[in-house]
């Protein structure tokens, strides 16, 4: 049975060109793995594409660390404060993941019967690999990607903020765009991997 939780998550992302982000990371003293953190992302949709035209984002992340294996599988719902979702969230099995994956079959669980959301009929649409990289800047947790879709790499910088339970979201938004300040650079909010990876 799926592990579930929910989050209101407000995440910042900024695009970010190869030597600007190793730049940064040289700062925070961190660097890529391609074999200790790396995860696949499936995204899926209804057949008439009716999340993406609402926003809403349905994930199936496939997280490899060090030798563990993990399956999440996340729906994003938006809401009405800027890029800030409201996440439901379930852990799966290796079977629940496979099924999915393969056979847009989703799993028993909250996700599952949000069918006013999806319908209750979903299909891949795409997969991207990422290599992502945490550190700390200050009091805050930030995270470098390197995207591989297609056979083309693209880089971000983000941070994620939980609106359940942090009461300080405008200071923590603040430091964010401070460090990206420190290297002259202003943020913008990367689009959506489920719209700008089709």
């Amino acid at each position: 049975m799926a592990e579930k939780n929910r989050v209101l998550d407000k995440e910042l992302r900024h695009a970010l060109n190869e030597e600007d982000c190793y730049t940064i990371m040289d700062f925070l003293m961190v660097e890529f793995s391609d074999r200790k953190d790396y995860h696949y992302n499936y995204y899926f949709d209804t057949p008439e594409r009716s999340l993406s035209k609402h926003n809403t984002t349905l994930r199936l992340r496939t997280v490899v660390k060090d030798h563990d294996i993990s399956y999440h599988l996340t729906l994003k719902v938006p809401t009405i404060d800027e890029d800030t979702h409201l996440e439901y969230h379930e852990r799966l099995d290796e079977k629940e993941m496979r099924l999915l994956a393969y056979n847009n079959k989703l799993p028993h669980g909250e996700i599952a019967e949000l069918t006013s959301i999806h319908g209750g009929k979903v299909q891949l649409v795409n997969v991207i690999k990422v290599n992502r990289v945490f550190a700390m800047y200050m009091d805050q947790q930030v995270f470098f990607d390197r995207i591989s879709h297609r056979g083309r790499i693209y880089f971000e910088i983000g941070t994620r903020i939980d609106q359940t339970k942090n009461g300080d979201t405008e200071r923590l938004i603040n430091q964010f765009k401070g460090l990206l300040n420190k290297f002259d650079i202003i943020f913008k909010q990367a689009e959506r991997r489920s719209v700008k990876f089709r």
